[in-house]
């Protein structure tokens, strides 16, 4: 078949073409599977894994390659090569193609987010079982205990981070308040590689992320000021949306690839003005052990503004609070900040390259299998 079919005075390419470029970038962003199979109905992101940063890379390549230039929101929205296929065929003979975010899977029907391709996580010995469940009379007697400490420090921290006029105080305040409940629920913390942070530099720091107390062990961590990237779905009740305002965070909708594209050309212009910005690359958290796979958000911005990329990696906090089971476990946490990591240029494979030394660091001291690796 030749690389392009004519119709009338439009070259339009044809499929083969569409897919091999596909799949090039697949083996990039997810080296174990570039011998995919996959179909034209395929989706680009709950099957692939092509995040809405990796959509904009197949978007210049198609431009590149096949010499067709399609605007970014339908190259964003476009589900399936067959989708951008349409797109394609339209821009070339001047028509409109019908495709949008209708095809997308909804929140609740594995989320494109999650980027859960093939069986991560599908070992079931790798699940939690009904034994597992089953808790001591001194593991009720802490939970008893921890969640009571929870709730006072909470309510403490958050009545303290809403009022304080001043950024700076509300970090401190939030610091504090972390470091209060770990001390008095009796959990052991410890950080190392404080001196690889600069106060006075940006940064892109990127963590694993395995339970709802990450967000509170990175508070406790770090001695800098800090913005986190939060899903937008955080932002729904208002206890938790303005607390999370007031303390500088980001939110972004993980479900909406267009305003996903958008949120992270603020977050970029937000990380150029020098403000220090913590990703949790992998999006989502499971019940399971394991680093999955990361989505390119954090990387992309570091290679775009240029500023380091410092690896965090969070040892414990699984053991502590599984997934969405709300038990707290007495336990221990490490948290290690690695050396920073410095972009080598502004474009894709630069993000590429950043989002896979970050791993390695990542993977090597947070005491979990990397599923990709594993191929599990």
């Amino acid at each position: 078949m030749n690389e392009h079919t004519r119709t009338g005075n439009s070259h339009i390419p044809d499929q083969d073409s569409l897919l091999a470029l596909i799949r090039t970038l697949v083996g990039e962003v997810h080296p174990k599977w570039k011998n995919l199979h996959f179909l034209p109905d395929t989706q680009l992101e709950r099957e692939l894994g092509l995040d809405s940063m990796a959509r904009m890379e197949l978007r210049a390549r198609i431009e590149t390659t096949l010499g067709i230039r399609l605007d970014e929101t339908t190259a964003i929205s476009a589900s399936t090569p067959n989708d951008l296929m349409q797109a394609i065929a339209a821009q070339a003979t001047g028509g409109q193609a019908n495709i949008g975010n209708t095809r997308d899977l909804p929140a609740g029907n594995n989320p494109p987010s999650d980027l859960l391709m093939g069986s991560f996580g599908g070992n079931a010995n790798s699940h939690p079982t009904a034994q597992q469940d089953r808790h001591t009379p001194g593991e009720w007697l802490y939970a008893l205990y921890a969640w009571p400490v929870f709730l006072f420090i909470g309510l403490l921290t958050w009545l303290a981070v809403v009022l304080a006029p001043l950024e700076s105080w509300r970090q401190k305040l939030a610091h504090t308040g972390a470091r209060m409940f770990f001390a008095c629920t009796f959990v052991p913390f410890r950080v190392t590689g404080l001196e690889h942070l600069d106060p006075k530099g940006a940064c892109i720091l990127v963590a694993n992320h395995a339970s709802y107390l990450d967000g509170f062990i990175i508070t406790a961590a770090l001695n800098i000021p800090v913005h986190f990237i939060a899903k937008g779905e955080l932002s729904g009740a208002w206890p938790a949306r303005l607390l999370l305002q007031r303390f500088g965070v980001e939110f972004v909708d993980r479900f909406n690839a267009n305003k996903s594209t958008r949120d992270i050309r603020r977050i970029t212009e937000k990380s150029r003005a020098g403000q220090s910005i913590v990703f949790f690359p992998e999006g989502t958290f499971t019940t399971f052990a394991g680093l999955q796979p990361f989505r390119m958000g954090a990387f992309v911005t570091a290679a775009r503004t240029g500023n380091p990329v410092i690896p965090v990696a969070i040892k414990g906090a699984r053991n502590i609070q599984r997934g969405c089971n709300w038990f707290p476990r007495h336990g221990r946490l490490r948290v290690t900040i690695c050396a920073p990591l410095q972009p080598e240029g502004e474009g894709w494979q630069a993000a590429l390259q950043l989002r896979d030394a970050a791993r390695r660091e990542i993977s090597q001291f947070c005491g979990e299998v990397d599923l990709v690796e594993s191929g599990k």
